[in-house]
């Protein structure tokens, strides 16, 4: 580490020497421009690098080219170029055009016999607290509904609940991009948080992704006749999940013995079928967000707020 000494100059400004040994590294000379510009916790200082932002990809395996396109979007590649050795099959374009359904912003572009291209026409912000509570609340709307299905059970309000569920893995797609996109352009989107408090919330949107896919399974697997044991577990999962992420979101540590307890509840009375154990993992994920919130709580530096914060 190497701590320089900050110096005034005329006009009233400040500047710092650059390690000359950074500067060659960086290919750099008296006439570079550098970017400048604030962070959470301090300046960074970078040349102006230009984003990759477009990616191309052969059709080889078409499960494999869906996985990746995904993939790009949520990683914040805003145009994505499918090419194919032969003529596309019809019915592998459909399932390549589907995948608009699948991400906000996602947009056919153009298309010829060979190939598809995508862009993404849709922004991110810098409020990612904002985001994840939105997304938070869509979450425990369909658990209000979930409550109502044991309560009047019906396959058409299964039905629509898988549909709602299934829309939530579009924003949650939507929120992975908005993390990449606002770690890697830094200078254009700022979180107005710590580095690992960012990490934090990637880490909290993997355990809500894999709740919602336990979710879809408890509903594929639920049966009207289990329902009256299933109720009061799913009731108290409901409460946990609350609990926990309130927890992350306000850093309010109080409701920890509450879920801790919830679990070991949950685990001793969900009944062992199959809709019962995928309580119990979603209970799981609730246990990993408080985890999430415990840790999002130390931090060694006091950081002032950034004026506008």
């Amino acid at each position: 580490m190497d701590v320089r000494r900050l110096q005034k100059i005329k006009g009233g400004s400040y500047i710092i020497s650059l390690p000359s040994q950074w500067v060659r590294k960086m290919n750099l000379d008296v006439k570079s421009e550098l970017k400048v510009y604030e962070v959470f916790d301090g300046l960074k200082i970078r040349p102006p690098l230009k984003p990759s932002l477009e990616k191309e990809l052969p059709l080889t395996n078409l499960e494999t080219t869906k996985y990746l396109i995904v993939t790009y979007y949520m990683q914040g590649v805003e145009r994505i170029v499918v090419k194919s050795s032969s003529v596309i099959p019809l019915e592998a374009k459909k399932e390549l055009r589907e995948l608009q359904l699948q991400c906000y912003g996602l947009e056919v572009e153009s298309e010829t016999f060979d190939s598809i291209s995508f862009k993404v026409n849709v922004k991110v912000d810098g409020d990612l607290n904002g985001s994840m509570k939105s997304f938070v609340i869509k979450i425990n709307s369909i658990l209000s509904d979930v409550e109502l299905l044991l309560s009047n059970f019906s396959p058409e309000m299964r039905e629509d609940l898988l549909a709602r569920v299934s829309i939530l893995n579009k924003d949650y797609r939507l929120l992975i991009r908005q993390i990449a996109v606002g770690v890697q352009r830094d200078d254009e989107i700022n979180f107005k948080m710590q580095t690992k408090d960012v990490i934090l919330f990637a880490i909290t949107m993997r355990d809500l992704g894999r709740f919602i896919t336990h979710l879809t399974l408890f509903l594929k697997e639920l049966r009207g006749e289990e329902i009256l044991r299933l109720t009061p577990s799913f009731q108290l999962l409901r409460e946990m999940f609350v609990m926990s992420t309130n927890m992350f979101l306000t850093e309010d540590l109080s409701p920890m013995a509450k879920i801790r307890e919830g679990f070991r509840r949950l685990e001793d009375d969900a009944p062992k079928t199959e809709s019962g154990r995928e309580l119990v993992k979603m209970g799981s994920y609730c246990v990993a967000i408080m985890d999430n919130a415990v840790n999002k709580s130390v931090r060694l530096f006091d950081v002032p707020p950034s004026e506008g914060s």
